[in-house]
C-alpha cells in the first residue's frame, strides 16, 4: 500500500479547462474527440443527464470511425442514464472493430461490458469480464485512470478491500500526474469510502477534508454533496447523531445547487435513511419517496432497492403495516430471487427488528425464522461450493491418470510391432507395465478413499469454526435419538448484534468473531458435551448427565467467557455478548417424557425470550405443566401464551451487571 503522504501531496496551480456549453451540434474531428470525450466523462460523474444532452448535440458523421476512447465515454454515459439502445449501438460497433483485429476496440468492449455489469450490481461477472481485457493496449493516462478506478471498485465489491486499495491509489496517482483536480477528487472520495467501510474512520476523515477542499476550490457542488454524504456516514458510525444530521442536510444543499439529479437522489436517500435511524418515520418517508422518483432514471438497482426497503420500514413504523409489509417483502423476494443471500439476510434481520419495535411480535418471530432459513441456505451453498472444489480436484487427477494410461498403452502397441526382435524385452516390459497398472490402481483407490473421507468430513464440519454442523447433528444424533426422552441439559446460544458487527467492521471481521466465539464456547464446556454450529451465529449444545446446578454454572461460565475479553480484529477491539435459552430434563411438573427434538424447539423459544429481555443473559425454562404430547406441542406452538398462564415458568439467569 502506498503511503498517505505521497497520495495526499498538495496539487500546485493547475489550469483546468471547464466544460463549455455545447450549443447546437458540434462536429467532432478525429483529432479533437479525445479532449471532448474527457470533458464529457468528467461531466458524467457529476451529472449524467447533462452529459447525455451534450452527447446528443455532438455530430458524429459515422460511429464506426469515431475514436475508441470517445466510444468508451459514449457508452458509459448512456449506460448511466439507461439508454440501452444507444449503449447497444456502441457495444456493437466496438465488437465489429474488435473482430477486425482492433485490439483497442477489444479492450474498450470488455471495459464497457464490465462497467455495465458493475452498475447493475453483478460484481463477480464484472470482475471476470474486466479480467479478459488486455491492459497492454491502454493508450492514455485517462484510459488507464478509468480502468484502475473500475478495477478497484469491482474488487472492493467482491469483498477484497485490501486488494482494491492499490488500484484506487494508482488512479489517484494518475490524476495527480495529469494535474486533473476533478479526477483527483473522485479518486479521493472512492478511497475514503473503502476506509469508511473497513472502519478506518480517521484516515477516511483526512481524505474527505482534502476532497472537500479541492471541490471548494473549483466550486464542484456535486463532489461536495458526495463528500458530505460520506461525512454523515462517519458521524453515524461514531454515534454522533447531530453531526450526522448536519452533514446529511449539507449534502442536500450542495446537491440542489449542483442541479444534478443523480446527486440529489443520493442526498435525499441518505437523508431519508438518517431520519429512519432515529424513528422519524414521516420525514424519512417524505425524503425517501422524493429519492425514489429520481432513482428510477439511473442504472444501478442496489441504491433503488435500499430506498424501497427504507420506504417499507418507514410505513411499518407509521403503523401502515399492510403497505409496509408488501414493499419490504417485494425487496426481500428480489434479493432471494437473485441469490443475493447476504443482502437478503440483512434485509430480513432489519425487517424483523422493525416489526419487533413496532409491537408486531408474532410477525417478527416469523421473519426471524425466515432469517434462520436463509442463513441455513447460505451455509448449504458454502458446503456445495466446497464439494464442487473437491470434485473438480478429483476430476483433474482422474484425467491425468487417464492420459498416463493412454501414453503407456501406446508404448505397449509399439512394443507389439517389434515382438519378433524384442521378445525378451517385451516380456520384461509387460511385467513392468502390469506392475505399474496395479500400482496406479492402488494409488487411485487410495486417492478416491481420501477424497470420500474429505467430502464426508467437509459435509459434517462447519468450515469456519471446525465444529460439527447442523446436518451432522440431524443425521447422526436426531435421526437416532431425536424421539427418545432426553436426560441432561439442552441450550441454544446466539451472538448478539451480529449484523452490527458485520456492518461496522466488515464480513471478514464477522467471520473472525464467530471463529473466536466457537473456541471460547468449546473451552467453557466439558469434553463430553456436544457443541454444534446450528446456523448463522447460533450454537447448540447438548450436555448429558448434568445436574441443574451444574448447568446453571456452565451457563454463567459461557456468558462470562464471551463478554469478558474483547475480540481483537485488525487492531480494533470488538466487544461481544451472547443470549442463551436452555432447560434441564427431565423437567419438573411435566407428566410426559420430552424428546430431544421437542427440547430443542422449547429452548429456541427461551432464546428468543432472552433476546427480547435485553440480550447478554440466559433464559431458563424452569418447569412445564404438560400432561401429554398434545399439551407439550401446544406449549411449543403458543409459547408466549403458555408463559402468561404459567404453563411454562421462565427464569432470567446471569444477566450482565
Amino acid at each position: 500500500m502506498f503511503g498517505l503522504t505521497s497520495k495526499m501531496r498538495l496539487i500546485s496551480a493547475i489550469a483546468i479547462v471547464g466544460l463549455m456549453p455545447f450549443a447546437g451540434n458540434v462536429a467532432i474531428a478525429s483529432d479533437a474527440s479525445q479532449s471532448v470525450s474527457e470533458r464529457i466523462e468528467l461531466l458524467d460523474w457529476s451529472d449524467p443527464e447533462r452529459a447525455a444532452q451534450v452527447l446528443d448535440g455532438v455530430v458524429v458523421s459515422k460511429l464506426e470511425d469515431a475514436d475508441i476512447q470517445f466510444l468508451e465515454v459514449y457508452g458509459m454515459v448512456y449506460a448511466d442514464v439507461r439508454r440501452d439502445t444507444d449503449l447497444n449501438r456502441v457495444l456493437h460497433t466496438l465488437k465489429l472493430r474488435a473482430q477486425h483485429n482492433d485490439s483497442s476496440a477489444s479492450f474498450a468492449e470488455h471495459y464497457l461490458q464490465a462497467y455495465v455489469m458493475f452498475k447493475d450490481g453483478h460484481y463477480a461477472l464484472a470482475r471476470s469480464e474486466l479480467n479478459r481485457a488486455n491492459i497492454s493496449v491502454i493508450a492514455s493516462n485517462a484510459e488507464q485512470y478509468r480502468f484502475s478506478i473500475l478495477k478497484g471498485n469491482i474488487t472492493y465489491m467482491v469483498g477484497q478491500a485490501e486488494v482494491a486499495l492499490p488500484y484506487l491509489e494508482k488512479g489517484l496517482d494518475l490524476a495527480h500526474d495529469m494535474h486533473d483536480i476533478p479526477r483527483s477528487i473522485q479518486a479521493t472520495l472512492w478511497l475514503a469510502q473503502i476506509y469508511i467501510n473497513t472502519d478506518n474512520l480517521e484516515h477516511a476523515s483526512k481524505l474527505l477534508e482534502i476532497a472537500s477542499s479541492l471541490a471548494t476550490s473549483i466550486s464542484d457542488e456535486a463532489s461536495l454533496a458526495a463528500a458530505e454524504i460520506a461525512i454523515s456516514d462517519i458521524a453515524d458510525r461514531r454515534g454522533d447523531h447531530a453531526a450526522e444530521r448536519r452533514a446529511s442536510l449539507a449534502a442536500l444543499e450542495h446537491a440542489q445547487r449542483s442541479g444534478s439529479g443523480k446527486w440529489l437522489a443520493a442526498a435525499l436517500s441518505n437523508l431519508g435513511d438518517s431520519y429512519l435511524k432515529v424513528r422519524e418515520f414521516s420525514e424519512s418517508l417524505k425524503h425517501t419517496k422524493q429519492a425514489l422518483a429520481l432513482l428510477v432514471k439511473w442504472r444501478g438497482s442496489s441504491r433503488e432497492q435500499i430506498a424501497r426497503f427504507n420506504e417499507g420500514i418507514a410505513y411499518i413504523g407509521l403503523g401502515n403495516i399492510k403497505l409496509g409489509e408488501k414493499i419490504t417483502e417485494d425487496v426481500v423476494i428480489e434479493a432471494l430471487t437473485s441469490e443475493n443471500l447476504v443482502d437478503a439476510k440483512g434485509y430480513l434481520q432489519e425487517y424483523a427488528e422493525a416489526l419487533e419495535k413496532s409491537g408486531y411480535l408474532m410477525m417478527a418471530i416469523q421473519v426471524y425464522h425466515r432469517y434462520n432459513q436463509v442463513s441455513d441456505k447460505y451455509m448449504d451453498i458454502a458446503r456445495q461450493r466446497a464439494f464442487v472444489e473437491v470434485s473438480a480436484k478429483f476430476d483433474d487427477e482422474r484425467r491425468s491418470r487417464e492420459l498416463e494410461l493412454l501414453r503407456r498403452d501406446n508404448a505397449l502397441n509399439a512394443s507389439v510391432v517389434n515382438a519378433q526382435r524384442l521378445r525378451q524385452q517385451l516380456i520384461a516390459a509387460a511385467a513392468i507395465f502390469i506392475a505399474c497398472i496395479c500400482g496406479a490402481l492402488l494409488w487411485a483407490f487410495t486417492r478416491v478413499k481420501k477424497a470420500n473421507d474429505l467430502l464426508r468430513f467437509n459435509g459434517e464440519r462447519d468450515p469456519l469454526t471446525g465444529l460439527h454442523n447442523r446436518r451432522y447433528f440431524n443425521e447422526q444424533v436426531l435421526n437416532i435419538d431425536g424421539a427418545r426422552p432426553i436426560n441432561g441439559c439442552v441450550l441454544l446460544a446466539d451472538l448478539d448484534h451480529f449484523k452490527r458487527i458485520n456492518d461496522t467492521y466488515g464480513h471478514p471481521a464477522g467471520d473472525a468473531v464467530l471463529a473466536t466465539l466457537s473456541r471460547r464456547l468449546s473451552a467453557a464446556l466439558r469434553d463430553t458435551d456436544k457443541l454444534v454450529r446450528w446456523g448463522g451465529e447460533e450454537f447448540l449444545a447438548v450436555l448429558d448427565s448434568i445436574t441443574p446446578e451444574q448447568a446453571n454454572m456452565t451457563v454463567e461460565r459461557l456468558l462470562h467467557a464471551v463478554r469478558r475479553d474483547p475480540i481483537i480484529w485488525n487492531g480494533e477491539a470488538i466487544r461481544c455478548t451472547i443470549s442463551i435459552g436452555y432447560a434441564c430434563f427431565p423437567m419438573a411438573l411435566a407428566s410426559t417424557d420430552i424428546s430431544l427434538s421437542s427440547a430443542i424447539s422449547l429452548v429456541d423459544k427461551a432464546l428468543y425470550e432472552a433476546k427480547r429481555r435485553g440480550r447478554d443473559r440466559a433464559c431458563l425454562i424452569g418447569s412445564i405443566r404438560a400432561l401429554d404430547e398434545n399439551g407439550l406441542a401446544a406449549i411449543s406452538t403458543e409459547f408466549d401464551a403458555a408463559a402468561a398462564d404459567h404453563r411454562v415458568a421462565l427464569v432470567d439467569i446471569c444477566a450482565a451487571a
